[in-house]
């Protein structure tokens, strides 16, 4: 009797140990899901889409070959699973195949997103429709894909930008940010949307919009393993003279007034706008070390520096992120002038930036354009720029004379420089291609 009691508590103490290590193996898996930086909001249950072992980073050594993908390239690409695999596929191929090693691909071309988020609606760049689900995660492909190849991968979002061409607040998506804020009954959230020069702007004056960028951002890095975070030229809108003492101005009369109750100096309006900047900027940074502190933050600035320090556009400070730790990662200026431009030659240019004092920890690229290799000899005068008419080593030249200044590497736009069917266009990649190890 004591035997056969002995061997049923035998059986259940088993039965016991195999339960907890079968709930442990669950709640391990689960822990393991959730842990991993995947978007899974409003993704499709796909299987694994791609082959071999997975890969969550990929950190570049050496000179960094990067390729822009703007969102007229993945304009519609995304209307099935099926059709953004084979053009993401076919996109990082060509990439890899042209000596590239990394890939910044636009996910928020305005207030959107190419991929399911709590802060933006689905960008119209996806399936053609604003605010429509595809029914699975581009980004989280797109990701995964380039990992596979070893590429590295930045998420290229726009931070102020609402619209491209139209102020009618109607026409974006109902549950939209920027329409929510614009239709509120709070004064103080509809100066969070602005209108000029016939398109929408997030108000860069508003504490409530660098936390929305921040946010926006911080969901990226922590749902995805993308490899960096990057921003380009578009900040301030060219307000030009006439819209000088508008757009974000009662903000800056009241910040002013504030000043005088304080009995402290004003900062004069272009001072102020670029601090603006700066304070996003900095909170962009911030949010991202917090989540990933080897997630680079770049940004790719106009090419010109006196533009950048107008009075009446841009309102990037780029000398103080450079010359600091707590801005950016990298600074990569769009130098997309030849040799030969009458103004703004690229070896002057390259010349300005990297003789600005730059912090150890920043980087410099330069972004070239590829997508001006092959125009008419009429297109090339018209922009003062003759030598992408008459050369097929522009390319090849300026990476050439980058390494000469011990730069870090370069970036192209954008993508259709790969598949352009122009013989020049053609020629200007395979000499590119040539120098590139």
């Amino acid at each position: 009797m004591n035997q056969k009691r002995l061997k049923i508590g035998i059986l259940v103490f088993m039965a016991v140990i195999l339960l907890c290590a079968g709930r442990m193996v669950y709640v391990d898996a689960i822990a393991a899901r959730n842990n991993n930086k995947t978007s899974w909001k409003g993704a499709a249950k796909d299987p694994e889409t791609v082959s071999g072992p997975a890969v969550t980073s990929v950190t570049i050594s050496g000179e960094m070959r990067a390729v822009w993908i703007y969102y007229n390239e993945v304009k519609k690409q995304a209307t099935s699973y099926s059709k953004w695999k084979k053009y993401i596929d076919k996109t990082f191929d060509t990439c890899k195949a042209n000596k590239m090693n990394t890939v910044i691909l636009q996910v928020r071309p305005c207030a959107d997103a190419m991929y399911p988020s709590k802060y933006f609606p689905w960008s119209e760049y996806a399936t053609g429709t604003a605010g429509k689900n595809p029914g699975f995660d581009p980004l989280k492909y797109a990701v995964t894909a380039a990992h596979q190849r070893k590429l590295a991968i930045q998420a290229w979002i726009n931070p102020y930008r609402i619209t491209l061409s139209s102020t009618k607040i109607s026409s974006l998506p109902k549950d939209s940010i920027a329409r929510k804020w614009a239709k509120s009954t709070k004064k103080s959230e509809r100066r969070n949307v602005l209108s000029v020069n016939g398109a929408l702007y997030f108000n860069p004056a508003s504490a409530e919009v660098r936390t929305l960028v921040a946010n926006g951002v911080k969901e990226i890095v922590k749902n995805y393993d993308v490899d960096g975070i990057h921003m380009d030229d578009y900040f301030y809108p060219s307000l030009g003279t006439a819209n000088l003492k508008k757009f974000d101005y009662k903000e800056y009369q009241a910040y002013v007034s504030e000043c005088k109750k304080e009995k402290v100096t004003a900062k004069t309006l272009v001072s102020w706008r670029r601090q603006n900047v700066n304070k996003m900027v900095k909170k962009v940074y911030s949010a991202i070390k917090k989540v990933d502190k080897k997630c680079l933050f770049g940004i790719s600035p106009a090419g010109n520096l006196d533009n950048l320090y107008s009075a009446t556009a841009y309102y990037s400070p780029v000398k103080i992120w450079m010359n600091s730790t707590k801005y950016i990662d990298y600074i990569c200026p769009q130098i997309y002038w030849s040799f030969q431009h009458k103004t703004a030659p690229y070896k002057t240019m390259v010349q300005k930036w990297a003789s600005i004092k730059r912090s150890k920890t920043v980087k410099m690229y330069i972004g070239i354009a590829g997508y001006r290799t092959g125009i008419s000899k009429k297109d090339a005068k018209a922009l003062g720029d003759p030598e992408w008419a008459t050369s097929t080593t522009v390319l090849k030249r300026q990476v050439e004379y980058a390494r000469s200044r011990k730069l870090d590497g370069f970036a192209v736009f954008s993508y259709g420089t790969f598949t352009n069917s122009s013989s020049s266009t053609k020629k200007e990649v395979k000499n590119l291609v040539k120098i590139l190890k």
